[in-house]
């Protein structure tokens, strides 16, 4: 589809190719002092992306942007220790989900942390399983994609302004670039609507995307509306609806900028 819209004109800084993704990690345990990859603060693990969702837009010519839908991808697991991957943030079946919750009651420490040098025999089992589970879940297995899929999105990452919500999924790009051996090219531009959180929690009583969205999206102006009803917006920690509650979120701080 084609559609106009000024807050993104304004958004764009200029460039013709906007990139809005969000992911969802895999936490990979790592090593003192290893230099290579970007940590949490205070963390002995990092993120690399488990399910990358989004989509582009292009300007045209006529000054209209198109959308032609959302993608959305899942990776491989590292070849070092991982945590398990809980349902909450994992674009599975409902039945997998299920299982998964299960499985994750019976790691005897906390998801995040659950790796297998840290875990009982008992919890190594649940892990283990908990892996297969989500690897051959029936949407995870469709959109799996190897680590040279990176190839492509990194071309359309480096030609474009991005729009995301913190430097998470910044880092863990850059992770999976110095795991995989692929260069790094930073994006032409970057649009972290984090940088609103606190008008966020001021105005909604949150800083979280869900609740941003719900907050704002009745005071949307008729373009950005129209655009809204084509984004897929079912789901949040769906990768591809988390990139189009940010989408929303940013055109709406652009139209309440100071003119």
């Amino acid at each position: 589809m084609r559609f106009h819209n000024k807050h993104l004109d304004l958004l764009a800084s200029g460039q013709t190719k906007i990139l809005v993704f969000d992911c969802e990690f895999w936490h990979v345990l790592g090593e003192t002092g290893d230099q290579r990859y970007t940590f949490p603060p205070n963390e002995d693990f990092f993120f690399v992306s488990r399910e990358i969702g989004g989509f582009l837009l292009n300007k045209n010519k006529d000054g209209s942007w198109s959308y032609n839908g959302p993608f959305f991808v899942t990776l491989s697991k590292p070849k070092r220790e991982v945590s398990f991957p809980i349902s909450k943030y994992a674009t599975v079946e409902p039945a997998t989900a299920r299982k998964l919750d299960e499985l994750e009651d019976s790691l005897g420490l906390a998801w995040g942390v659950s790796f297998p040098s840290r875990l009982s025999p008992e919890g190594n089992e649940a892990l283990e399983e908990g892996l297969k589970v989500y690897a051959n879940d029936p949407n995870v297995k469709s959109h799996h994609k190897p680590p040279s899929w990176y190839g492509t999105f990194m071309k359309h990452y480096a030609e474009s302004s991005i729009i995301v919500k913190g430097t998470g999924d910044i880092d863990a790009l850059k992770n999976a670039a110095a795991m995989y051996g692929f260069e790094y090219t930073p994006p032409k531009h970057v649009i972290d609507i984090a940088l609103w959180n606190h008008q966020s929690r001021r105005k909604c009583g949150t800083a979280k995307l869900e609740g941003t969205y719900n907050c704002i999206k009745r005071h949307l102006d008729p373009e950005t509306k129209e655009l809204a009803k084509h984004l897929p917006l079912e789901k949040a920690h769906n990768p591809s609806t988390d990139a189009s509650m940010t989408l929303i979120v940013a055109l709406y701080i652009q139209s309440v900028q100071p003119k």
